[in-house]
């Protein structure tokens, strides 16, 4: 009898699994007009299941399946237009996790979070209009193509894009010329070294360059970012920086994170002295642990630097010895010069007399 009910109970999980191959249907507990899927395998070129959508649907969010009877990774590779048309073409998708390689944005879509996943390729044919408004790439580190970061600049009605942790270490000249609508940009956690802030457009009202390795930040005078309000420069390796000329390009700032960065306390006042005096925070008031400092450093002010930030470095020794050195050798050369300057002026005066009365002789 108990083997019969095995049996039986096999059966029927068996069934409900070939069923779910063949049609697939929003999990229960799914949103009035968001849809929730399980991940499948899928790849260009391969079946398709059947969904069962119902027609109101506007959004597909993507989960890890409860349970895998196959044994399969559930890994969905790709992100293709005949894939979006079989799920009747939603406005938004959230697939995250999948460890998906290439995303094909479609013309219709307006909201894509293809966060954490392995994407290298974004896929935006040149002879469509989009209607992407949010773009999050966040956690796709082979996201180093430059026709990837090229395409982007496709998607001309971008507001919101997130390229954080991307292992970006260069960004193309002309990426942000067409992007006249994007206001919240996020760049933190890649490898760049140098930002022309003239690059980027100038809708922008965030921008979160934090944890990169920034040493130069380029502001000329034709930059206008007239819209900015929220700047994130933290843990970077800026040693100087003209807050003047950056206030002038973005008179609207209002937030400026400037900590964890290897500056001197003498720049560090004159920085933190100029964002006071135009009412300018250097950290976030409304988030009670902004300014909470990490193990291995120390609050000034405000901001949290390293924990060798009182400290003398062997760089500031050199240059006080550089310094002493110099005065040493200023003071030598003042006394060797008043020095022969006094034995000339001597020697001049008493051998006037000799030469006079050798003369009339």
């Amino acid at each position: 009898m108990e083997y019969l009910l095995r049996l039986i109970l096999m059966l029927v999980v068996c069934v409900v699994s070939s069923d779910a191959t063949l049609t697939r249907r929003c999990l229960a507990g799914s949103e009035l007009f968001v849809c929730i899927l399980p991940t499948f395998d899928y790849a260009p070129g391969q079946d398709i299941p059947v969904f069962d959508l119902p027609a109101d649907i506007k959004a597909i969010r993507f989960i890890d399946p409860f349970s895998d009877i196959h044994g399969s990774d559930n890994e969905i590779q790709m992100y293709d237009r005949v894939l979006h048309r079989q799920l009747n073409s939603p406005p938004a998708i959230e697939l995250r996790s999948t460890y998906m390689k290439v995303v094909e944005i479609p013309p219709n879509l307006e909201y894509g979070d293809f966060s954490n996943n392995a994407v290298a390729e974004v896929l935006v044919p040149s002879n469509q209009s989009y209607a992407l408004r949010y773009l999050d790439l966040i956690n796709n580190g082979r996201l180093i193509i430059p026709e990837a970061l090229d395409n982007i600049s496709r998607l001309v009605n971008l507001e919101t894009l997130h390229l954080s942790n991307c292992a970006i270490e260069t960004l193309p000249p002309n990426m942000f010329e067409n992007l006249n609508r994007l206001a919240h940009l996020t760049l933190a956690g890649n490898g760049l070294k140098k930002i022309n802030l003239e690059h980027f457009p100038m809708s922008l009202t965030l921008l979160r360059l934090d944890v990169n390795s920034i040493e130069e930040l380029v502001v000329s005078g034709s930059t206008r970012l007239p819209l900015l309000e929220d700047l994130n420069l933290e843990y970077n390796g800026l040693q100087e920086l003209n807050v003047a000329a950056l206030v002038n390009t973005a008179p609207k700032l209002r937030l400026f994170s400037i900590g964890r960065n290897p500056l001197k306390q003498p720049v560090l006042n004159a920085i933190l002295d100029e964002l006071n005096r135009r009412n300018i925070a250097y950290f976030n008031m409304e988030v009670s642990n902004d300014a909470q400092c990490a193990d291995h450093e120390v609050y000034y002010r405000g901001v949290c630097m390293k924990d060798d930030f009182f400290l003398m470095k062997w760089t500031d020794w050199l240059e006080l010895v550089v310094l002493f050195l110099g005065l040493v050798a200023l003071v030598g050369g003042i006394a060797y010069g008043g020095t022969v300057l006094w034995k000339r002026y001597f020697a001049a005066r008493f051998s006037l007399p000799s030469s006079s009365s050798s003369s009339h002789s």
